[in-house]
């Protein structure tokens, strides 16, 4: 009985194994630099300097360049609606945004910092 099991399963095995030689798997690399590609995401630091329509934080050891069109939503670290200008160097920040590279264009920004 288990010899006649052993080879119905090696016979169906084959048998699913010849049936899956016919498909044909392809890969293809993707060639294109990964830091290049753009995509949403939240990105904490601290806050370096400010300009108008912009900032800069650091992150580690890396410096972000953060843009702020008139869209941008800025929050304070209870989720309150706050102005731009509150926000002072030294603070801390999750900014939330399309980043590409060291570049982000923010959507919104959180004032983590308790004041």
């Amino acid at each position: 009985m288990k010899k006649n099991v052993r080879n119905a399963l090696a016979i169906s095995g084959l048998a699913l194994a010849i049936g899956t030689s016919g498909l044909t798997l392809t890969a293809s690399a993707n060639t294109t630099n990964v830091r290049n590609i753009t995509h949403r995401r939240t990105i904490p630091g601290i806050v370096e300097s400010i300009l108008d329509d912009s900032l800069t934080m650091t992150k580690g050891n890396k410096i972000y360049t953060v843009s702020i069109p008139s869209t941008t939503r800025v929050l304070d670290h209870r989720w309150n609606t706050m102005p731009f200008s509150d926000i002072k160097k030294g603070d801390k920040v999750r900014i939330s945004g399309t980043i590409s590279g060291t570049n982000i264009t923010a959507q919104t920004i959180r004032n983590i910092s308790l004041q």
